[in-house]
């Protein structure tokens, strides 16, 4: 959980920069104070920040991402998955980049819960949303290996790489080789990942 809100702190500093054209994103106190405190890695100051700006403005839907990290982290599933829900019913439509990532953070949750199915469709909109993220790729990938549909697993890990040369996949490609020991992928896996080595 702990390497979820790292990942997960990085993505969103990095959407943070991309300035938004049809629609503005939350400037409250509370509000920033909370998305510093978790990109501090505090997670109960900005539990603390967080919750007063749901409370004093609960169709903030930026907020509810963030406490839906905060939440997981705490191991608060049910809480979690709230406030991924409402995070996507409530931010803007046109805000592509969060929204992918609302649905990002939601599949994840369902993923952690073993709910593959719920997970796959949440992160193939994350993918249609922003089709150029290679987190998404490597989140996908690891649901696919999770319902063994392998092959599934390596295309999404080979996209990530092409999106993303410095991709870390190898972890999962190891998974990978654990879950289908067969030699005829194992040859398919090494492969690739020379490939990518090869790249860089």
């Amino acid at each position: 959980m702990k390497t979820l809100i790292l990942t997960v702190a990085c993505c969103l500093m990095a959407i943070a920069q991309t300035q938004a054209k049809d629609f503005v994103r939350p400037e409250s106190s509370n509000y920033i104070k909370g998305v510093e405190a978790l990109n501090a890695g505090n997670a109960e100051q900005a539990y603390q920040y967080l919750n007063e700006e749901i409370n004093q403005n609960p169709d903030n839907g930026y907020a509810h991402c963030y406490m839906a990290l905060v939440c997981n982290f705490y191991g608060d599933m049910k809480l979690a998955l709230y406030a991924a829900n409402e995070s996507v019913k409530l931010i803007p439509e046109e805000d592509t980049e969060y929204r992918s990532f609302a649905y990002y953070t939601r599949g994840t949750l369902y993923m952690n819960a073993q709910a593959y199915d719920l997970a796959e469709k949440d992160l193939d909109e994350a993918i249609r949303l922003t089709p150029s993220d290679a987190e998404n790729y490597k989140t996908r990938a690891e649901i696919h290996m999770d319902k063994g549909e392998y092959d599934d697993s390596l295309a999404d890990l080979q996209t990530a790489i092409k999106l993303d040369s410095h991709a870390d996949v190898y972890d999962l490609m190891m998974q990978l080789l654990e879950a289908n020991p067969d030699p005829a992928f194992f040859d398919k896996v090494t492969s690739c990942y020379q490939g990518v080595t090869a790249n860089r």
